[in-house]
């Protein structure tokens, strides 16, 4: 009987420092996780929309002849500095008799028409302004009546024509500013502002049938020197839309989402605690939060590590 005895008490024994075991290791906490945390930013947000704009000479005079004709000498060169009433070419008709009174005559057949009979005096074009003579013809050259022989621009004052999508045209109103940055030097931005906004949308036509949405019609004015930028070069427009002072900001690791709730988890005093959050814009290093969270506090940003509200945790030190 003895053997037996002492085999119960042994197990009894064993079973007991088992249970003393378990107990005081579920009594012992766990070991702190660490944690990627960083804080909420406090910073300025804007909504932009980005198209492609066209630059353009506020002032430009479009010359060409009226009737067809052979350019017999050209007296400028293009980028030359021109003045008004300055020759740029001479021509010869072919299969015309010019009258004596060539100018009369071409206001007698081009009354109104723009840069034609103020400028073409029986033989010879003249400039129709001040400004650089961005085009010109060669000699030789065969010249069609109403198609543009010349272009003589005042390059002092520039603009910005972009399209815009019909979704953003709400968006937009005079005074917005805007930064250019041209697609030949994409090192520089330049500044400017939203002058001009068409009343009313075009529809784009694919060359395979069907359109490609409606766009509004922007014009925008530089805001400084523009050394280099030529009319028709193409420019990348950012349009600053909306502006939100001391907004508070948080990268794209911080949010999470359950149920088609947003939150994040908020580092403080050795805890984490789930915060629910609204998002606003989104931002090109993190996203806006519009409630639920201020600017300073902790935010976890291991986006995949499994953690419950109120759980212990350090932020691990940086590497």
């Amino acid at each position: 009987m003895e053997p037996k005895f002492y085999r119960w008490a042994l197990g009894l024994t064993a079973l007991a420092l088992g249970v003393m075991l378990a107990f005081a290791v579920w009594r012992t906490p766990r070991p702190p996780v660490e944690v990627e945390a960083v804080r909420a930013a406090c910073e300025d947000v804007f909504n932009t929309v980005t198209v492609k704009g066209t630059v353009r000479a506020r002032r430009e005079d479009r010359l060409c002849v009226y009737a067809p004709a052979r350019v017999e000498t050209v007296y400028a060169a293009p980028g030359d500095t021109v003045t008004a009433g300055e020759p740029l070419f001479r021509v010869s008709y072919t299969g015309l008799d010019v009258p004596a009174d060539a100018a009369a005559a071409v206001s007698a057949l081009f009354d109104g028409a723009d840069g034609m009979a103020e400028t073409v005096d029986g033989q010879v074009v003249y400039a129709g302004l001040d400004g650089t003579a961005a085009q010109l013809p060669r000699v030789g050259d065969q010249l069609l009546p109403g198609v543009t022989a010349a272009r003589v621009a005042d390059l002092s004052r520039l603009t910005v024509e972009a399209k815009v999508p019909e979704l953003y045209a709400g968006e937009l109103s005079s005074g917005q500013r805007a930064n250019l940055t041209p697609v030949s030097s994409p090192d520089t931005t330049l500044s400017a502002t939203l002058d001009e906004i068409a009343p009313y949308a075009v529809q784009t036509f694919q060359l395979t049938g069907g359109t490609a949405g409606a766009t509004v019609l922007c014009t925008l004015s530089l805001n400084e020197p523009a050394d280099g930028l030529l009319p028709g070069s193409t420019v990348d427009v950012k349009l600053f839309t909306d502006e939100v002072k001391d907004a508070v900001t948080v990268p794209y690791a911080a949010v999470r989402q359950e149920d088609g709730q947003e939150y994040v988890f908020v580092l403080a005093d050795g805890v984490v605690r789930r915060r629910d959050i609204e998002t606003g814009y989104q931002l090109s290093r993190g996203v806006q939060v519009t409630r639920g969270l201020e600017a300073g506090a902790w935010v976890v940003t291991d986006g995949e590590a499994a953690l419950t509200d109120g759980e212990r945790a350090v932020r691990r030190a940086a590497r």
